[in-house]
């Protein structure tokens, strides 16, 4: 959260968007940097749609970008970039999971998620599919057709009454003056490094990831490199860095509740009946599908994003144990699921927000 705070305060990435704005001379290009600076900021998917959206739109909206496909970009970026990458606070929110539940030992989650990454095909195509939007491989079709046509006949790039639903109440979001792009680049460079350096043991030929320890490393090196630039005061960096973290005790909370949620089902025996309930019901080769069918359909519903893994693990990690399907492949319809629910709630949403034409 410190991190995320201390990267959006400095504008790394609003200077990637004024530093792409100068390679970006047509519609697909600029949306190609757009797609490029969504897999940069992988940290966390809510910097990476508030970050990319705010300093693309601008030039985006230059080449006469509807919001709608700008939105899809970003959005099919963020979220399956989040989950491919194990150093993001998906990563480390679900590693965390991934121990209290049973199948990866104390203090390795992390490595654990990264076995669930080559299954999570919903954020591989995703992520993936944007680029061939992009160049028109993947033609638009329904409502971002329309979208195209509205704007190629003159109409807004936002659709109407879109601004109700702007986080910023229609206010511009401030840039800082000092922008570099090394601000952003140098920090998410030395978290990778801090991070794999730190969980290995190369005497051993061990590899591992440690990201508590890259964390507090990347927050050392960021206080003496933006306090070197005069980019802000120790006394400034604390402040911000105590924002950042407190933009995090909402995930904090899911995690202490996720050991409550486990508790209890413990002690009532229900992961146990839901296991023997399943197990007689559902075919090991057809498990995975059918988790990823039903939690994609519970998160367009209700849409408990993070919420949703607290109450899906506990039940998915033992049932696929006891049936013998491939632990990180049911774990990865887990993922997906998170991913592919919200996206297809979002699809929903867009065609809603534009009036029906007369």
């Amino acid at each position: 959260g410190s991190i995320i705070a201390l990267i959006e305060k400095t504008g790394g990435a609003f200077a990637f968007g004024r530093w792409a704005a100068t390679k970006a001379k047509t519609r697909k290009s600029s949306l190609i940097w757009t797609w490029i600076l969504g897999i940069i900021i992988f940290i966390d998917d809510y910097l990476n749609s508030l970050t990319v959206g705010a300093c693309m739109a601008k030039l985006t909206d230059e080449h006469k970008v509807p919001r709608e496909f700008l939105s899809y970009v970003v959005d099919s970026t963020a979220a399956p970039v989040c989950v491919l990458i194990p150093i993001s606070t998906w990563a480390a929110f679900v590693g965390g999971l991934l121990e209290t539940n049973g199948w990866a030992p104390a203090g390795e989650g992390l490595t654990y998620f990264i076995k669930t990454i080559p299954y999570d095909f919903y954020g591989w195509i995703a992520t993936f599919i944007v680029p061939l939007a992009i160049i028109g491989i993947i033609p638009a079709i329904g409502p971002m057709k329309k979208a195209f046509q509205r704007v190629k006949d003159g109409g807004p790039l936002a659709p109407p009454n879109s601004e109700k639903i702007d986080i910023h109440g229609g206010e511009e979001v401030q840039i800082p003056e000092k922008c570099s792009i090394w601000n952003m680049l140098i920090p998410i460079l030395v978290l990778i490094v801090s991070t794999i350096l730190t969980g290995s043991d190369f005497k051993e030929g061990v590899f591992g990831t440690d990201m508590q320890l890259g964390v507090i490393i990347t927050l050392g090196f960021m206080f003496a490199f933006y306090l070197i630039q005069g980019l802000m005061t120790a006394e400034e960096f604390v402040d911000v860095c105590l924002e950042g973290f407190k933009s995090m005790i909402l995930p904090l909370l899911l995690m202490v509740l996720a050991f409550l949620f486990a508790r209890v089902n413990a002690e009532i025996h229900f992961t146990e009946y839901v296991i023997n309930t399943g197990a007689s019901l559902v075919t090991p080769k057809f498990l995975p599908l059918i988790v990823f069918i039903m939690l994609s359909i519970t998160e367009f519903i209700t849409g408990t994003n993070w919420g949703m893994y607290i109450i899906a693990l506990p039940i998915v990690i033992p049932l696929a144990q006891r049936m013998g399907v491939n632990v990180a492949l049911a774990v990865a319809a887990v993922l997906s699921a998170r991913g592919f629910g919200p996206h297809i709630c979002l699809s929903f949403l867009l065609p809603a927000l534009t009036p029906p034409s007369r």
